[in-house]
């Protein structure tokens, strides 16, 4: 598995989407926040607003750049779309209902859905981006999907199973001399 680049940095979950809201595969089908999702991204703004925050880096899939927009809408920050953050690619999965508690987990084992992207090949995307994005100067901030912190949660030690809600901002604390490991705090 590829390292992730010790340095600290912000990440956030795109708003909620209908799809979030009736437990669909999201996967890349660009689907649009609803308006749950809209308020979770003024109210991620509010509690990033006192962060020192260089550059965004979004997905460029709809639901996370219009996060990322709202976000950076009293900041105007250098603002940066990639498709390399953008989910996983799920297959024949996406815009299916979530009946199967076990996919994901599977999926992360090597069991990949038909038509879908690989996760070792997702994983390797998602860090390969990040360790680019990490390497310019500055303090940035993440926005992009559920299924995009999970190799990120691997990288820095940290459980994939745990849950990530929608717009709550995480700072991910690179170890110092303070502290050995990984932190990941959440902005309130």
């Amino acid at each position: 598995m590829t390292t992730l680049i010790e340095k600290s940095f912000f990440f956030l979950r795109h708003g909620e989407t209908d799809w979030n809201k009736e437990g669909r595969y999201q996967g890349q089908k660009d689907i649009p926040l609803n308006s749950t999702g809209l308020a979770q991204a003024e109210k991620a703004r509010d509690q990033l607003t006192n962060q020192t925050i260089s550059t965004i880096h979004s997905s460029s899939l709809s639901r996370a750049l219009k996060t990322a927009g709202i976000v950076n809408s009293k900041r105007d920050a250098p603002l940066f779309s990639h498709t390399s953050l953008c989910e996983c690619h799920y297959g024949e999965l996406e815009g299916q209902l979530k009946n199967d508690a076990t996919v994901d987990q599977r999926w992360r084992e090597g069991d990949t859905p038909t038509g879908a992207e690989s996760y070792t090949e997702f994983s390797a995307r998602i860090l390969k981006a990040l360790n680019k994005i990490l390497s310019a100067k500055g303090t940035v901030l993440v926005v992009a999907h559920r299924a995009v912190f999970w190799p990120i949660s691997e990288a820095i030690g940290f459980d994939v199973n745990s849950n990530l809600s929608n717009a709550q901002p995480l700072l991910l604390q690179a170890p110092s001399l303070q502290h050995k490991a990984w932190k990941i705090i959440e902005i309130s």
